[in-house]
């Protein structure tokens, strides 16, 4: 079972607001042009052959694996362990979507923030590498596959690349997920290997992806008017 393969994406671009609010900024679905480049990259999937699709049970998460899973025939199992890095929800009683972005900005782009600070009161960084490892370590113990499609989040990816780079103490591990980007984690003799990251189909040389997708985020976020 040498030479298996995790193909670990980003979801689409969402706008994150939903009445039924999940995490720091809500459980939004995907936006149009979130579903375009989710409906591009299954267009180039086309030609992997995935044995299964895993997702996080986030709607973003989830609506973005089924493009791609109806594409191959296949279904989406949801895990828990795939979630966003996750607040505690009394931290964020009373507080404006203002406020918890600064929070959520000051937790991703302080070169001061630890591996073991808790995220707005919750998880911490660490926390989340240690259940994505649970996740990969499961999956890697079933002989029943050879190549995977795993749809999660910007903090998590992160935590994952970071293992698979062998970064375990530190700042935060500072690789960009654009919305929709796919990185490819190798395992070869039981270890991993990163062999691709934040690769996105829709702008593949980053013309237009220039400031981190925090800002990405809060320009959109400012364009509806929320913030």
């Amino acid at each position: 079972m040498d030479g298996r393969r995790i193909y670990l994406m980003r979801h689409g671009e969402t706008l994150y607001q939903s009445e039924a609010s999940e995490g720091a900024l809500g459980n939004g679905a995907l936006t149009e042009r979130g579903s375009e480049q989710i409906a591009a990259a299954a267009l180039l999937f086309r030609g992997v052959a995935l044995d299964r699709v895993y997702a996080s049970p986030l709607a973003r998460a989830q609506e973005t694996a089924r493009i791609i899973a109806q594409e191959q025939k296949l279904d989406v199992l949801l895990t828990e362990d795939l979630r966003e890095i996750t607040p505690h929800q009394d931290g964020l009683a009373g507080k404006s979507i203002a406020d918890i972005f600064r929070e959520v900005r000051r937790f991703f782009q302080d070169p001061e923030t630890s591996w073991d600070d808790p995220y707005l009161g919750g998880e911490s960084f660490r926390q989340v590498q240690e259940r994505g490892v649970r996740f990969f370590n499961s999956v890697l113990s079933q002989e029943d596959w050879q190549t995977l499609l795993v749809v999660a989040h910007g903090g998590f990816n992160n935590a994952m690349l970071a293992y698979a780079t062998g970064v375990t103490n530190g700042r935060l591990f500072n690789i960009e997920q654009d919305f929709g980007c796919i990185n490819i984690i190798d395992f070869v003799h039981g270890r991993p290997f990163l062999r691709l990251a934040n690769f996105t189909l829709y702008d593949q040389l980053k013309m237009k992806l220039r400031t981190h997708s925090l800002d990405v985020i809060l320009n959109l976020l400012r364009q509806k008017g929320i913030v």
